[in-house]
């Protein structure tokens, strides 16, 4: 809307845009990925909603402020929506009150030896077994952990079949009781921002391929309102406000409504079939 000579290239990597001749689409482009982060976090569209098995609590080699549970989250994870019945996800419940989205960096998975001790991972590997694996402190010489506390219960029971990372980053959900009682993993609803290739160059987009047009138009319109705040174009940001309310934010809610009935009836029927 703003900038209409930015190439794909320059869109993907900001730092490529000449401070000097092109300041303000410098930072234009430097600030649209959490400016539509935002956007899409105030509207939770139900169109950008995933929903994710969390897996089982890990533990990591970093504090997280006395959380009884750590749920590794989806890489498309923007913001956390609902918890929903696992195997019935058209269903929300109660979502916790204590729930907190943390981010770590450099962490490493953390579990807890047969010698009740705890070790921290320190190459990136897929479990296998005992012996391949080197599960601690069955150690075969392969060096995939290395001691981290004497106390055990610092660290996770180890599971075959996982991918164990060290020096990771990324976000975890930090909660005292988001876990079901059968011993299954959390399971949410999330809003999920997506990247995809544009042109053949990798770099972001807002037009996901699941998101309707009449969204599309409304996320487009808010996001140049908010771009426009950041300038301090604040007669443009009040007319494309205006044009939000008015027009676009109706029009996709009629969408967004249509398919929240949708879901809800498909869920309906899937109860009665599985009943």
């Amino acid at each position: 809307m703003f900038f209409d000579s930015l190439t794909d290239a320059q869109f993907a990597d900001w730092s490529t845009i000449s401070e000097a001749q092109y300041p303000d689409a410098r930072l234009a482009v430097m600030l649209y990925e959490p400016i539509l982060k935002q956007v899409l976090e105030d509207i939770e569209p139900d169109f950008a909603c995933e929903y994710a098995d969390l897996g089982q609590p890990r533990k990591v080699s970093q504090a997280f402020g006395g959380w009884n549970y750590l749920f590794e989250l989806p890489d498309d994870f923007l913001a956390l929506v609902a918890q929903v019945l696992e195997g019935d996800p058209g269903k929300d419940v109660a979502l916790n009150r204590d729930p907190e989205v943390l981010f770590f960096q450099g962490y490493s998975h953390v579990v807890a030896g047969s010698d009740d001790q705890a070790y921290y991972c320190n190459t990136d590997h897929t479990s296998v077994d005992d012996t391949a694996d080197g599960q601690p402190p069955d150690d075969d010489g392969d060096g995939n952990w290395t001691l981290y506390s004497t106390d055990g219960s610092l660290g996770a029971a180890w599971a075959e079949d996982v991918a164990y990372e060290y020096d990771s980053t990324g976000f975890m959900l930090a909660t005292n009781d988001l876990t079901n009682a059968d011993g299954n993993s959390a399971y949410i609803r999330y809003i999920a921002y997506v990247q995809t290739t544009a042109l053949g160059v990798a770099g972001r987009s807002d037009q996901p391929v699941y998101y309707p047009e009449s969204f599309k138009n409304a996320l487009a319109t808010r996001l140049a309102a908010e771009m426009c705040l950041d300038a301090k174009d604040y007669e443009r940001r009040t007319w494309l406000l205006k044009e939000y309310e008015t027009l676009a934010k109706p029009a996709y809610w009629t969408v967004q409504n249509r398919h929240r009935a949708r879901i809800k009836y498909i869920t309906a029927f899937e109860a009665r079939t599985r009943g």
